[in-house]
């Protein structure tokens, strides 16, 4: 195999841009680096991303084992915006081992920490990227050369690319200096890979007695992780292991003489033969069977409108309380405490609740629990919004209100409800309800709501949107900008079409190589779809000379050569549409005086026919517990269907799950939403996050995908239910207040 920079690129040409280089050696990695100003719209099939970051500019890192056939890579830049790339040929790159990045304005920027196992051997690659001032002059620390810079500072898009062995065992960060001053964001990405499998998984957490008898212990854990994973654990008593490996999370030892004390262990292994730490208890045998006596006097002490405050005398036991647990309507609230006092907070107005509460020891025998019943305090909901009125525009309905009366606690927003479903939520006194379907009639309704989550009644209003300045002739109806097909027109041009390809059809399927990146979600298999391309033609008939040459020269020029437009097909049942682009120039042949053909290519990069208004939907804490959830249906049939969340505070390492698929977005240990105007904006498209805060903390959005500690390629909707869980911690301070997961999904179709 060869290691070898196969090549570079750097043009400010319009899309596509490809990258031409010999033939690798099949089984080599292909690593492509590039830099432009936006993330990329598409690359070659079989090419997988494995990481982009963004700062002012955007770095993006793809990767592929190559086949020998490969002599090119195509790219295609948003709004064809400028790129710079490398593509290198590596023998050591088997597979990805971390991605970080960093971001900053001064004259140096340094990525987050990444740890690199013992006997790891590899390679990383590294590039910088910088808006306004030239990075020829950039050193790199941890033994990266800068190989390769393009300055072209005129474009706002300058970049350095750096390549170099994977450094010695241990945390390391990359830093890259020499760079200059600036009030844009230069953005620095370092991706690393190995050769081999070379890390052990995670040592097993939470190794605990789960079952004490005078001659046997049962203990469980939790699973390890590992970057190929965990192929099984092994079980020790006293130092010495016992039997081969095993996949269970659980082992009972048995055989032990009562009263004595045992040393038990437990470590995880990989394929590789890599062992993790040892997880280690103490533990004697000796059964504990006799629980701690019931918590005394449970008495309310304090009650308001969403929350109940609790307290109990302490319980004995025999070997001692270890602790307390506190449940409301049977559901546990987190993990046991030691005080005896409880503030069970977010509950529903005027609502009775059961508050249990039991006490536990060492050996997990729990009590029976007191009980006793709360009732929150009623009353205090806002108000109706005040005089509601709605305006329609073309294909849009534009709302206003004036402000409701609070309750018992401040108004935090307010909602819209269209045709009896939720569609937005906003702080402001007005919303534009868009996309909506010419001619239809709509039930509007807005209502308040406070920072307890209570809703006040809702006032509503019915509104006509106005009709189409054309007439349906057939069915479906296509739009495209000002054209319509199957229509008669606003200048009495009608437009039939008598053949369509490529819309009602499927696209053509991706196969995707056996190159996966597991670790995070990637897979292999059946692959995805490619491009559509959509062939529409037909019969224009019009009522003079005049008018038939005004709807050539319309049609002509529906699309600008580079322009973006969105088609619009109208069927009986629904409307679907997608983005697309001029694909051929547009062909018209006379039929007389007053006809012509014509014949419309256009081209959807993304090939999935959305329907035209998105799902909304939101997620906030179940009524005292730190999670909750909400189901959306997705009617179309593409296998993924991305869709894009907002994420308010306040909130303490949130995680975001999907239940069918079992993946999740989590944050980073320690992140933090202090409060509602802190929020993540994850768009599960582009893979962009966004962290935005006050303006007066910050201006502008920040990069925010330094704050996710994993977030899985394949996490996105499904056709059928999708259950998409919240959770996370509560904020010192903020116990009453929970967050909110705002989620907006279009359903697509093949």
């Amino acid at each position: 195999m060869t290691n070898r920079i196969a090549a570079t690129y750097s043009s400010d040409e319009d899309s596509p841009h490809v990258i031409e280089f010999s033939a690798p050696t099949p089984g080599s990695r292909l690593v492509l680096v590039a830099s432009s100003w936006y993330t990329l719209e598409s690359v070659s099939n079989g090419w997988v991303l494995d990481y982009t970051a963004t700062g002012f500019n955007t770095v993006s890192v793809y990767s592929k084992v190559a086949t020998g056939n490969e002599t090119d890579v195509s790219l295609r830049t948003e709004d064809d915006a400028p790129l710079h790339a490398v593509v290198y040929e590596r023998d050591d790159a088997g597979t990805r081992l971390f991605r970080v990045s960093g971001d900053g304005s001064g004259t140096s920027v340094t990525t987050e920490a990444a740890t690199v196992p013992a006997g790891a051997v590899g390679h990383v690659f590294g590039v910088v990227s910088h808006g306004a001032a030239a990075v020829g002059g950039a050193t790199w620390n941890m033994g990266l050369e800068q190989h390769t810079a393009f300055d072209t500072t005129s474009l706002q898009l300058a970049t350095g690319f750096a390549h170099g062995p994977l450094p010695a065992a241990g945390s390391s960060t990359w830093r890259v200096s020499g760079l200059s001053s600036s009030p844009v964001s230069t953005v620095v990405a370092v991706v690393a890979y190995v050769s081999t499998d070379s890390g052990p998984p995670t040592t097993p957490e939470a190794l605990r007695a789960t079952d004490i008898q005078d001659t046997r212990i049962t203990v469980e854990w939790d699973p390890s992780t590992d970057d190929t994973g965990v192929a099984g654990y092994g079980v020790y008593r006293d130092g010495q292991k016992i039997d081969a490996d095993q996949t269970a999370l659980s082992y009972t030892f048995t055989g032990l003489v009562t009263g004595q004390s045992y040393t038990l262990q437990v470590d995880a292994a990989d394929s590789a033969g890599n062992r993790s730490a040892k997880a280690t208890i103490v533990v004697v045998a000796e059964a504990d069977v006799v629980p701690p006596t019931v918590p005394g006097d449970l008495r309310l002490v304090q009650v308001t409108h969403t929350s109940a405050t609790v307290e109990w005398d302490a319980s004995t036991d025999a070997v001692g309380v270890a602790g307390y647990g506190v449940f409301v309507d049977g559901v546990r609230l987190g993990p046991d405490q030691a005080g005896r006092v409880c503030l069970v907070t977010r509950l529903a107005r005027g609502t009775t609740y059961t508050i249990e509460v039991d006490a536990t020891d060492a050996a997990g025998n729990r009590s029976a629990r007191a009980s006793l019943e709360a009732t929150t305090l009623a009353g205090g909901d806002p108000s109706a919004p005040l005089g509601l009125t709605a305006a329609a525009g073309k294909e849009q309905i534009t709302l206003a209100w004036g402000a409701a009366e609070p309750g018992a606690l401040p108004i935090a927003r307010y909602e819209v409800l269209l045709d009896g479903m939720l569609a937005a939520a906003t702080t402001q006194l007005g919303y534009v309800v868009e996309d909506l379907e010419p001619g239809g009639v709509h039930e509007i309704g807005v209502r308040a709501v406070d920072a307890g989550l209570a809703r006040g009644p809702a006032v509503y209003v019915t509104v006509e949107v106005p009709v189409g300045d054309w007439v349906p002739m057939a069915s479906p109806v296509y739009r495209l900008g000002d054209w319509v097909g199957n229509a008669r027109d606003s200048r009495g041009v009608t437009w039939t079409v008598s053949d369509e390809q490529g819309w009602s059809s499927s696209a053509a399927p991706i196969t995707l190589g056996a190159d996966s990146d597991n670790a995070d979600g990637g897979f292999d298999g059946p692959g995805r779809y490619g491009p559509r391309i959509v062939t529409l033609s037909g019969t224009a008939v019009a009522d003079s000379r005049i008018e038939m040459l005004a709807a050539q020269e319309r049609l002509t020029g529906v699309l600008p050569a580079s322009g973006v437009g969105v088609l619009r097909v109208a069927e009986a049942h629904l409307t679907r549409q997608a983005k697309v682009r001029l694909e051929a120039q547009v062909e018209v042949t006379d039929r007389g005086s007053l006809a012509f053909d014509w014949t419309l290519v256009v081209k959807a990069s993304n090939p999935r026919r959305f329907a035209r208004r998105a799902v909304y939907a939101e997620v906030v804490f179940e009524p005292a517990q730190t999670s909750g959830f909400t189901t959306i249906t997705m009617v179309g049939d593409y296998p993924t269907i991305p869709a894009h969340m907002l994420l308010y505070g306040p909130v303490v390492e949130p995680v975001i799950r999907v239940e069918e698929l079992g993946l999740e977005i989590s944050t980073k240990a320690g992140t933090v939403l202090p409060d509602a105007r802190y929020a993540l904006d994850i768009d599960l498209a582009t893979r962009e996050v966004w962290a935005l805060v006050p303006p007066d903390v910050w201006p502008e959005p920040r990069p925010g995908r330094t704050m996710l500690s994993r977030f899985p390629s394949r996490f996105a909707l499904v056709p059928g239910p999708n259950t998409i869980r919240l959770s996370g911690g509560l904020v010192a301070g903020q116990e009453e207040m929970s967050p909110r997961l705002v989620i907006e999904a279009t359903d697509a179709w093949i």
